[in-house]
């Protein structure tokens, strides 16, 4: 009798032993169940991020191709204005090149009487004028400057020159005097006659004699005390009235 009690309490610490032992199973499986679907609600709301993420990305390259193919359009339209203005461009050079086939010569032709014309009158700034003359030359010879501006430049050079023969002034020039370069006051009457002075107080003329420019001192108190009113008159800016000067004419 006492063996079997003590065997059926054996069962029953077993059995219940089991069970205890199958709760826990239980318990840690739903606890493990709970973990996979936080698990899996964690994973599903990543996907959710990734989805609508990439959604955005798809998005936004979805605008740039579109921006990038309005760019292109707007190019493409640049390229062919491009190619209308290089064909103009292109025509008007050809056209161009001919105008200066045919007006350079004629230019230099111009020129070249202008240089002579220029070496054989009133040596006032001889080497700026020709100088001058010689930039105009040398910009048309080596296409610098179309044959238009070329002719544009060589009347305004005209239209100076021009000028010169209409007024008189007072200026400070080099001039070749007893044998050395000299910086003096000349006062310039048109492109007739003109008058020097010297740092030294000298005066003297250049004139034209026999159709060569030859210089002549003046050392008479006369003539010295004229052109002394002259200078201080031209250098007041007094132009007006009357003024007595050397004669300066060639006598026959």
């Amino acid at each position: 009798m006492k063996k079997s009690l003590v065997g059926l309490g054996l069962a029953l610490l077993t059995s219940s032993s089991l069970a205890a032992t199958e709760l826990q199973s239980l318990e840690n499986i739903s606890q493990e169940l709970v973990e996979v679907r936080q698990q899996i609600e964690t994973l599903h709301s990543e996907i959710s991020y990734e989805k609508d993420s990439f959604k955005d990305q798809m998005r936004s390259y979805s605008n740039q191709k579109s921006d990038l193919d309005v760019r292109v359009s707007r190019a493409a339209l640049n390229i062919k204005d491009l190619q209308r203005e290089l064909k103009k461009l292109t025509d008007s050079s050809r056209k161009n090149d001919y105008l200066h086939e045919s007006i350079a010569p004629v230019l230099k032709g111009a020129i070249s009487a202008l240089r002579h014309s220029i070496s054989s009158a009133l040596p006032f700034k001889l080497s700026q004028r020709l100088s001058a003359l010689d930039e105009i030359e040398h910009r048309l010879d080596n296409n610098i400057i179309s044959s238009n501006k070329a002719a544009n430049q060589l009347w305004a050079f005209v239209e100076d020159e021009l000028m010169l023969g209409k007024s008189s002034g007072i200026y400070n020039d080099t001039l070749l005097i007893d044998g050395q370069d000299k910086l003096v006051k000349v006062l310039r009457l048109g492109k007739l006659v003109m008058f020097y002075k010297t740092h030294e107080g000298r005066f003297g003329v250049i004139k034209n004699k026999g159709g060569n420019w030859q210089q002549q001192r003046f050392d008479d108190a006369d003539s010295i005390a004229q052109l002394e009113f002259l200078f201080d008159s031209f250098s007041k800016n007094i132009r007006n009235g009357q003024f007595v000067m050397p004669n300066f004419m060639p006598r026959s």
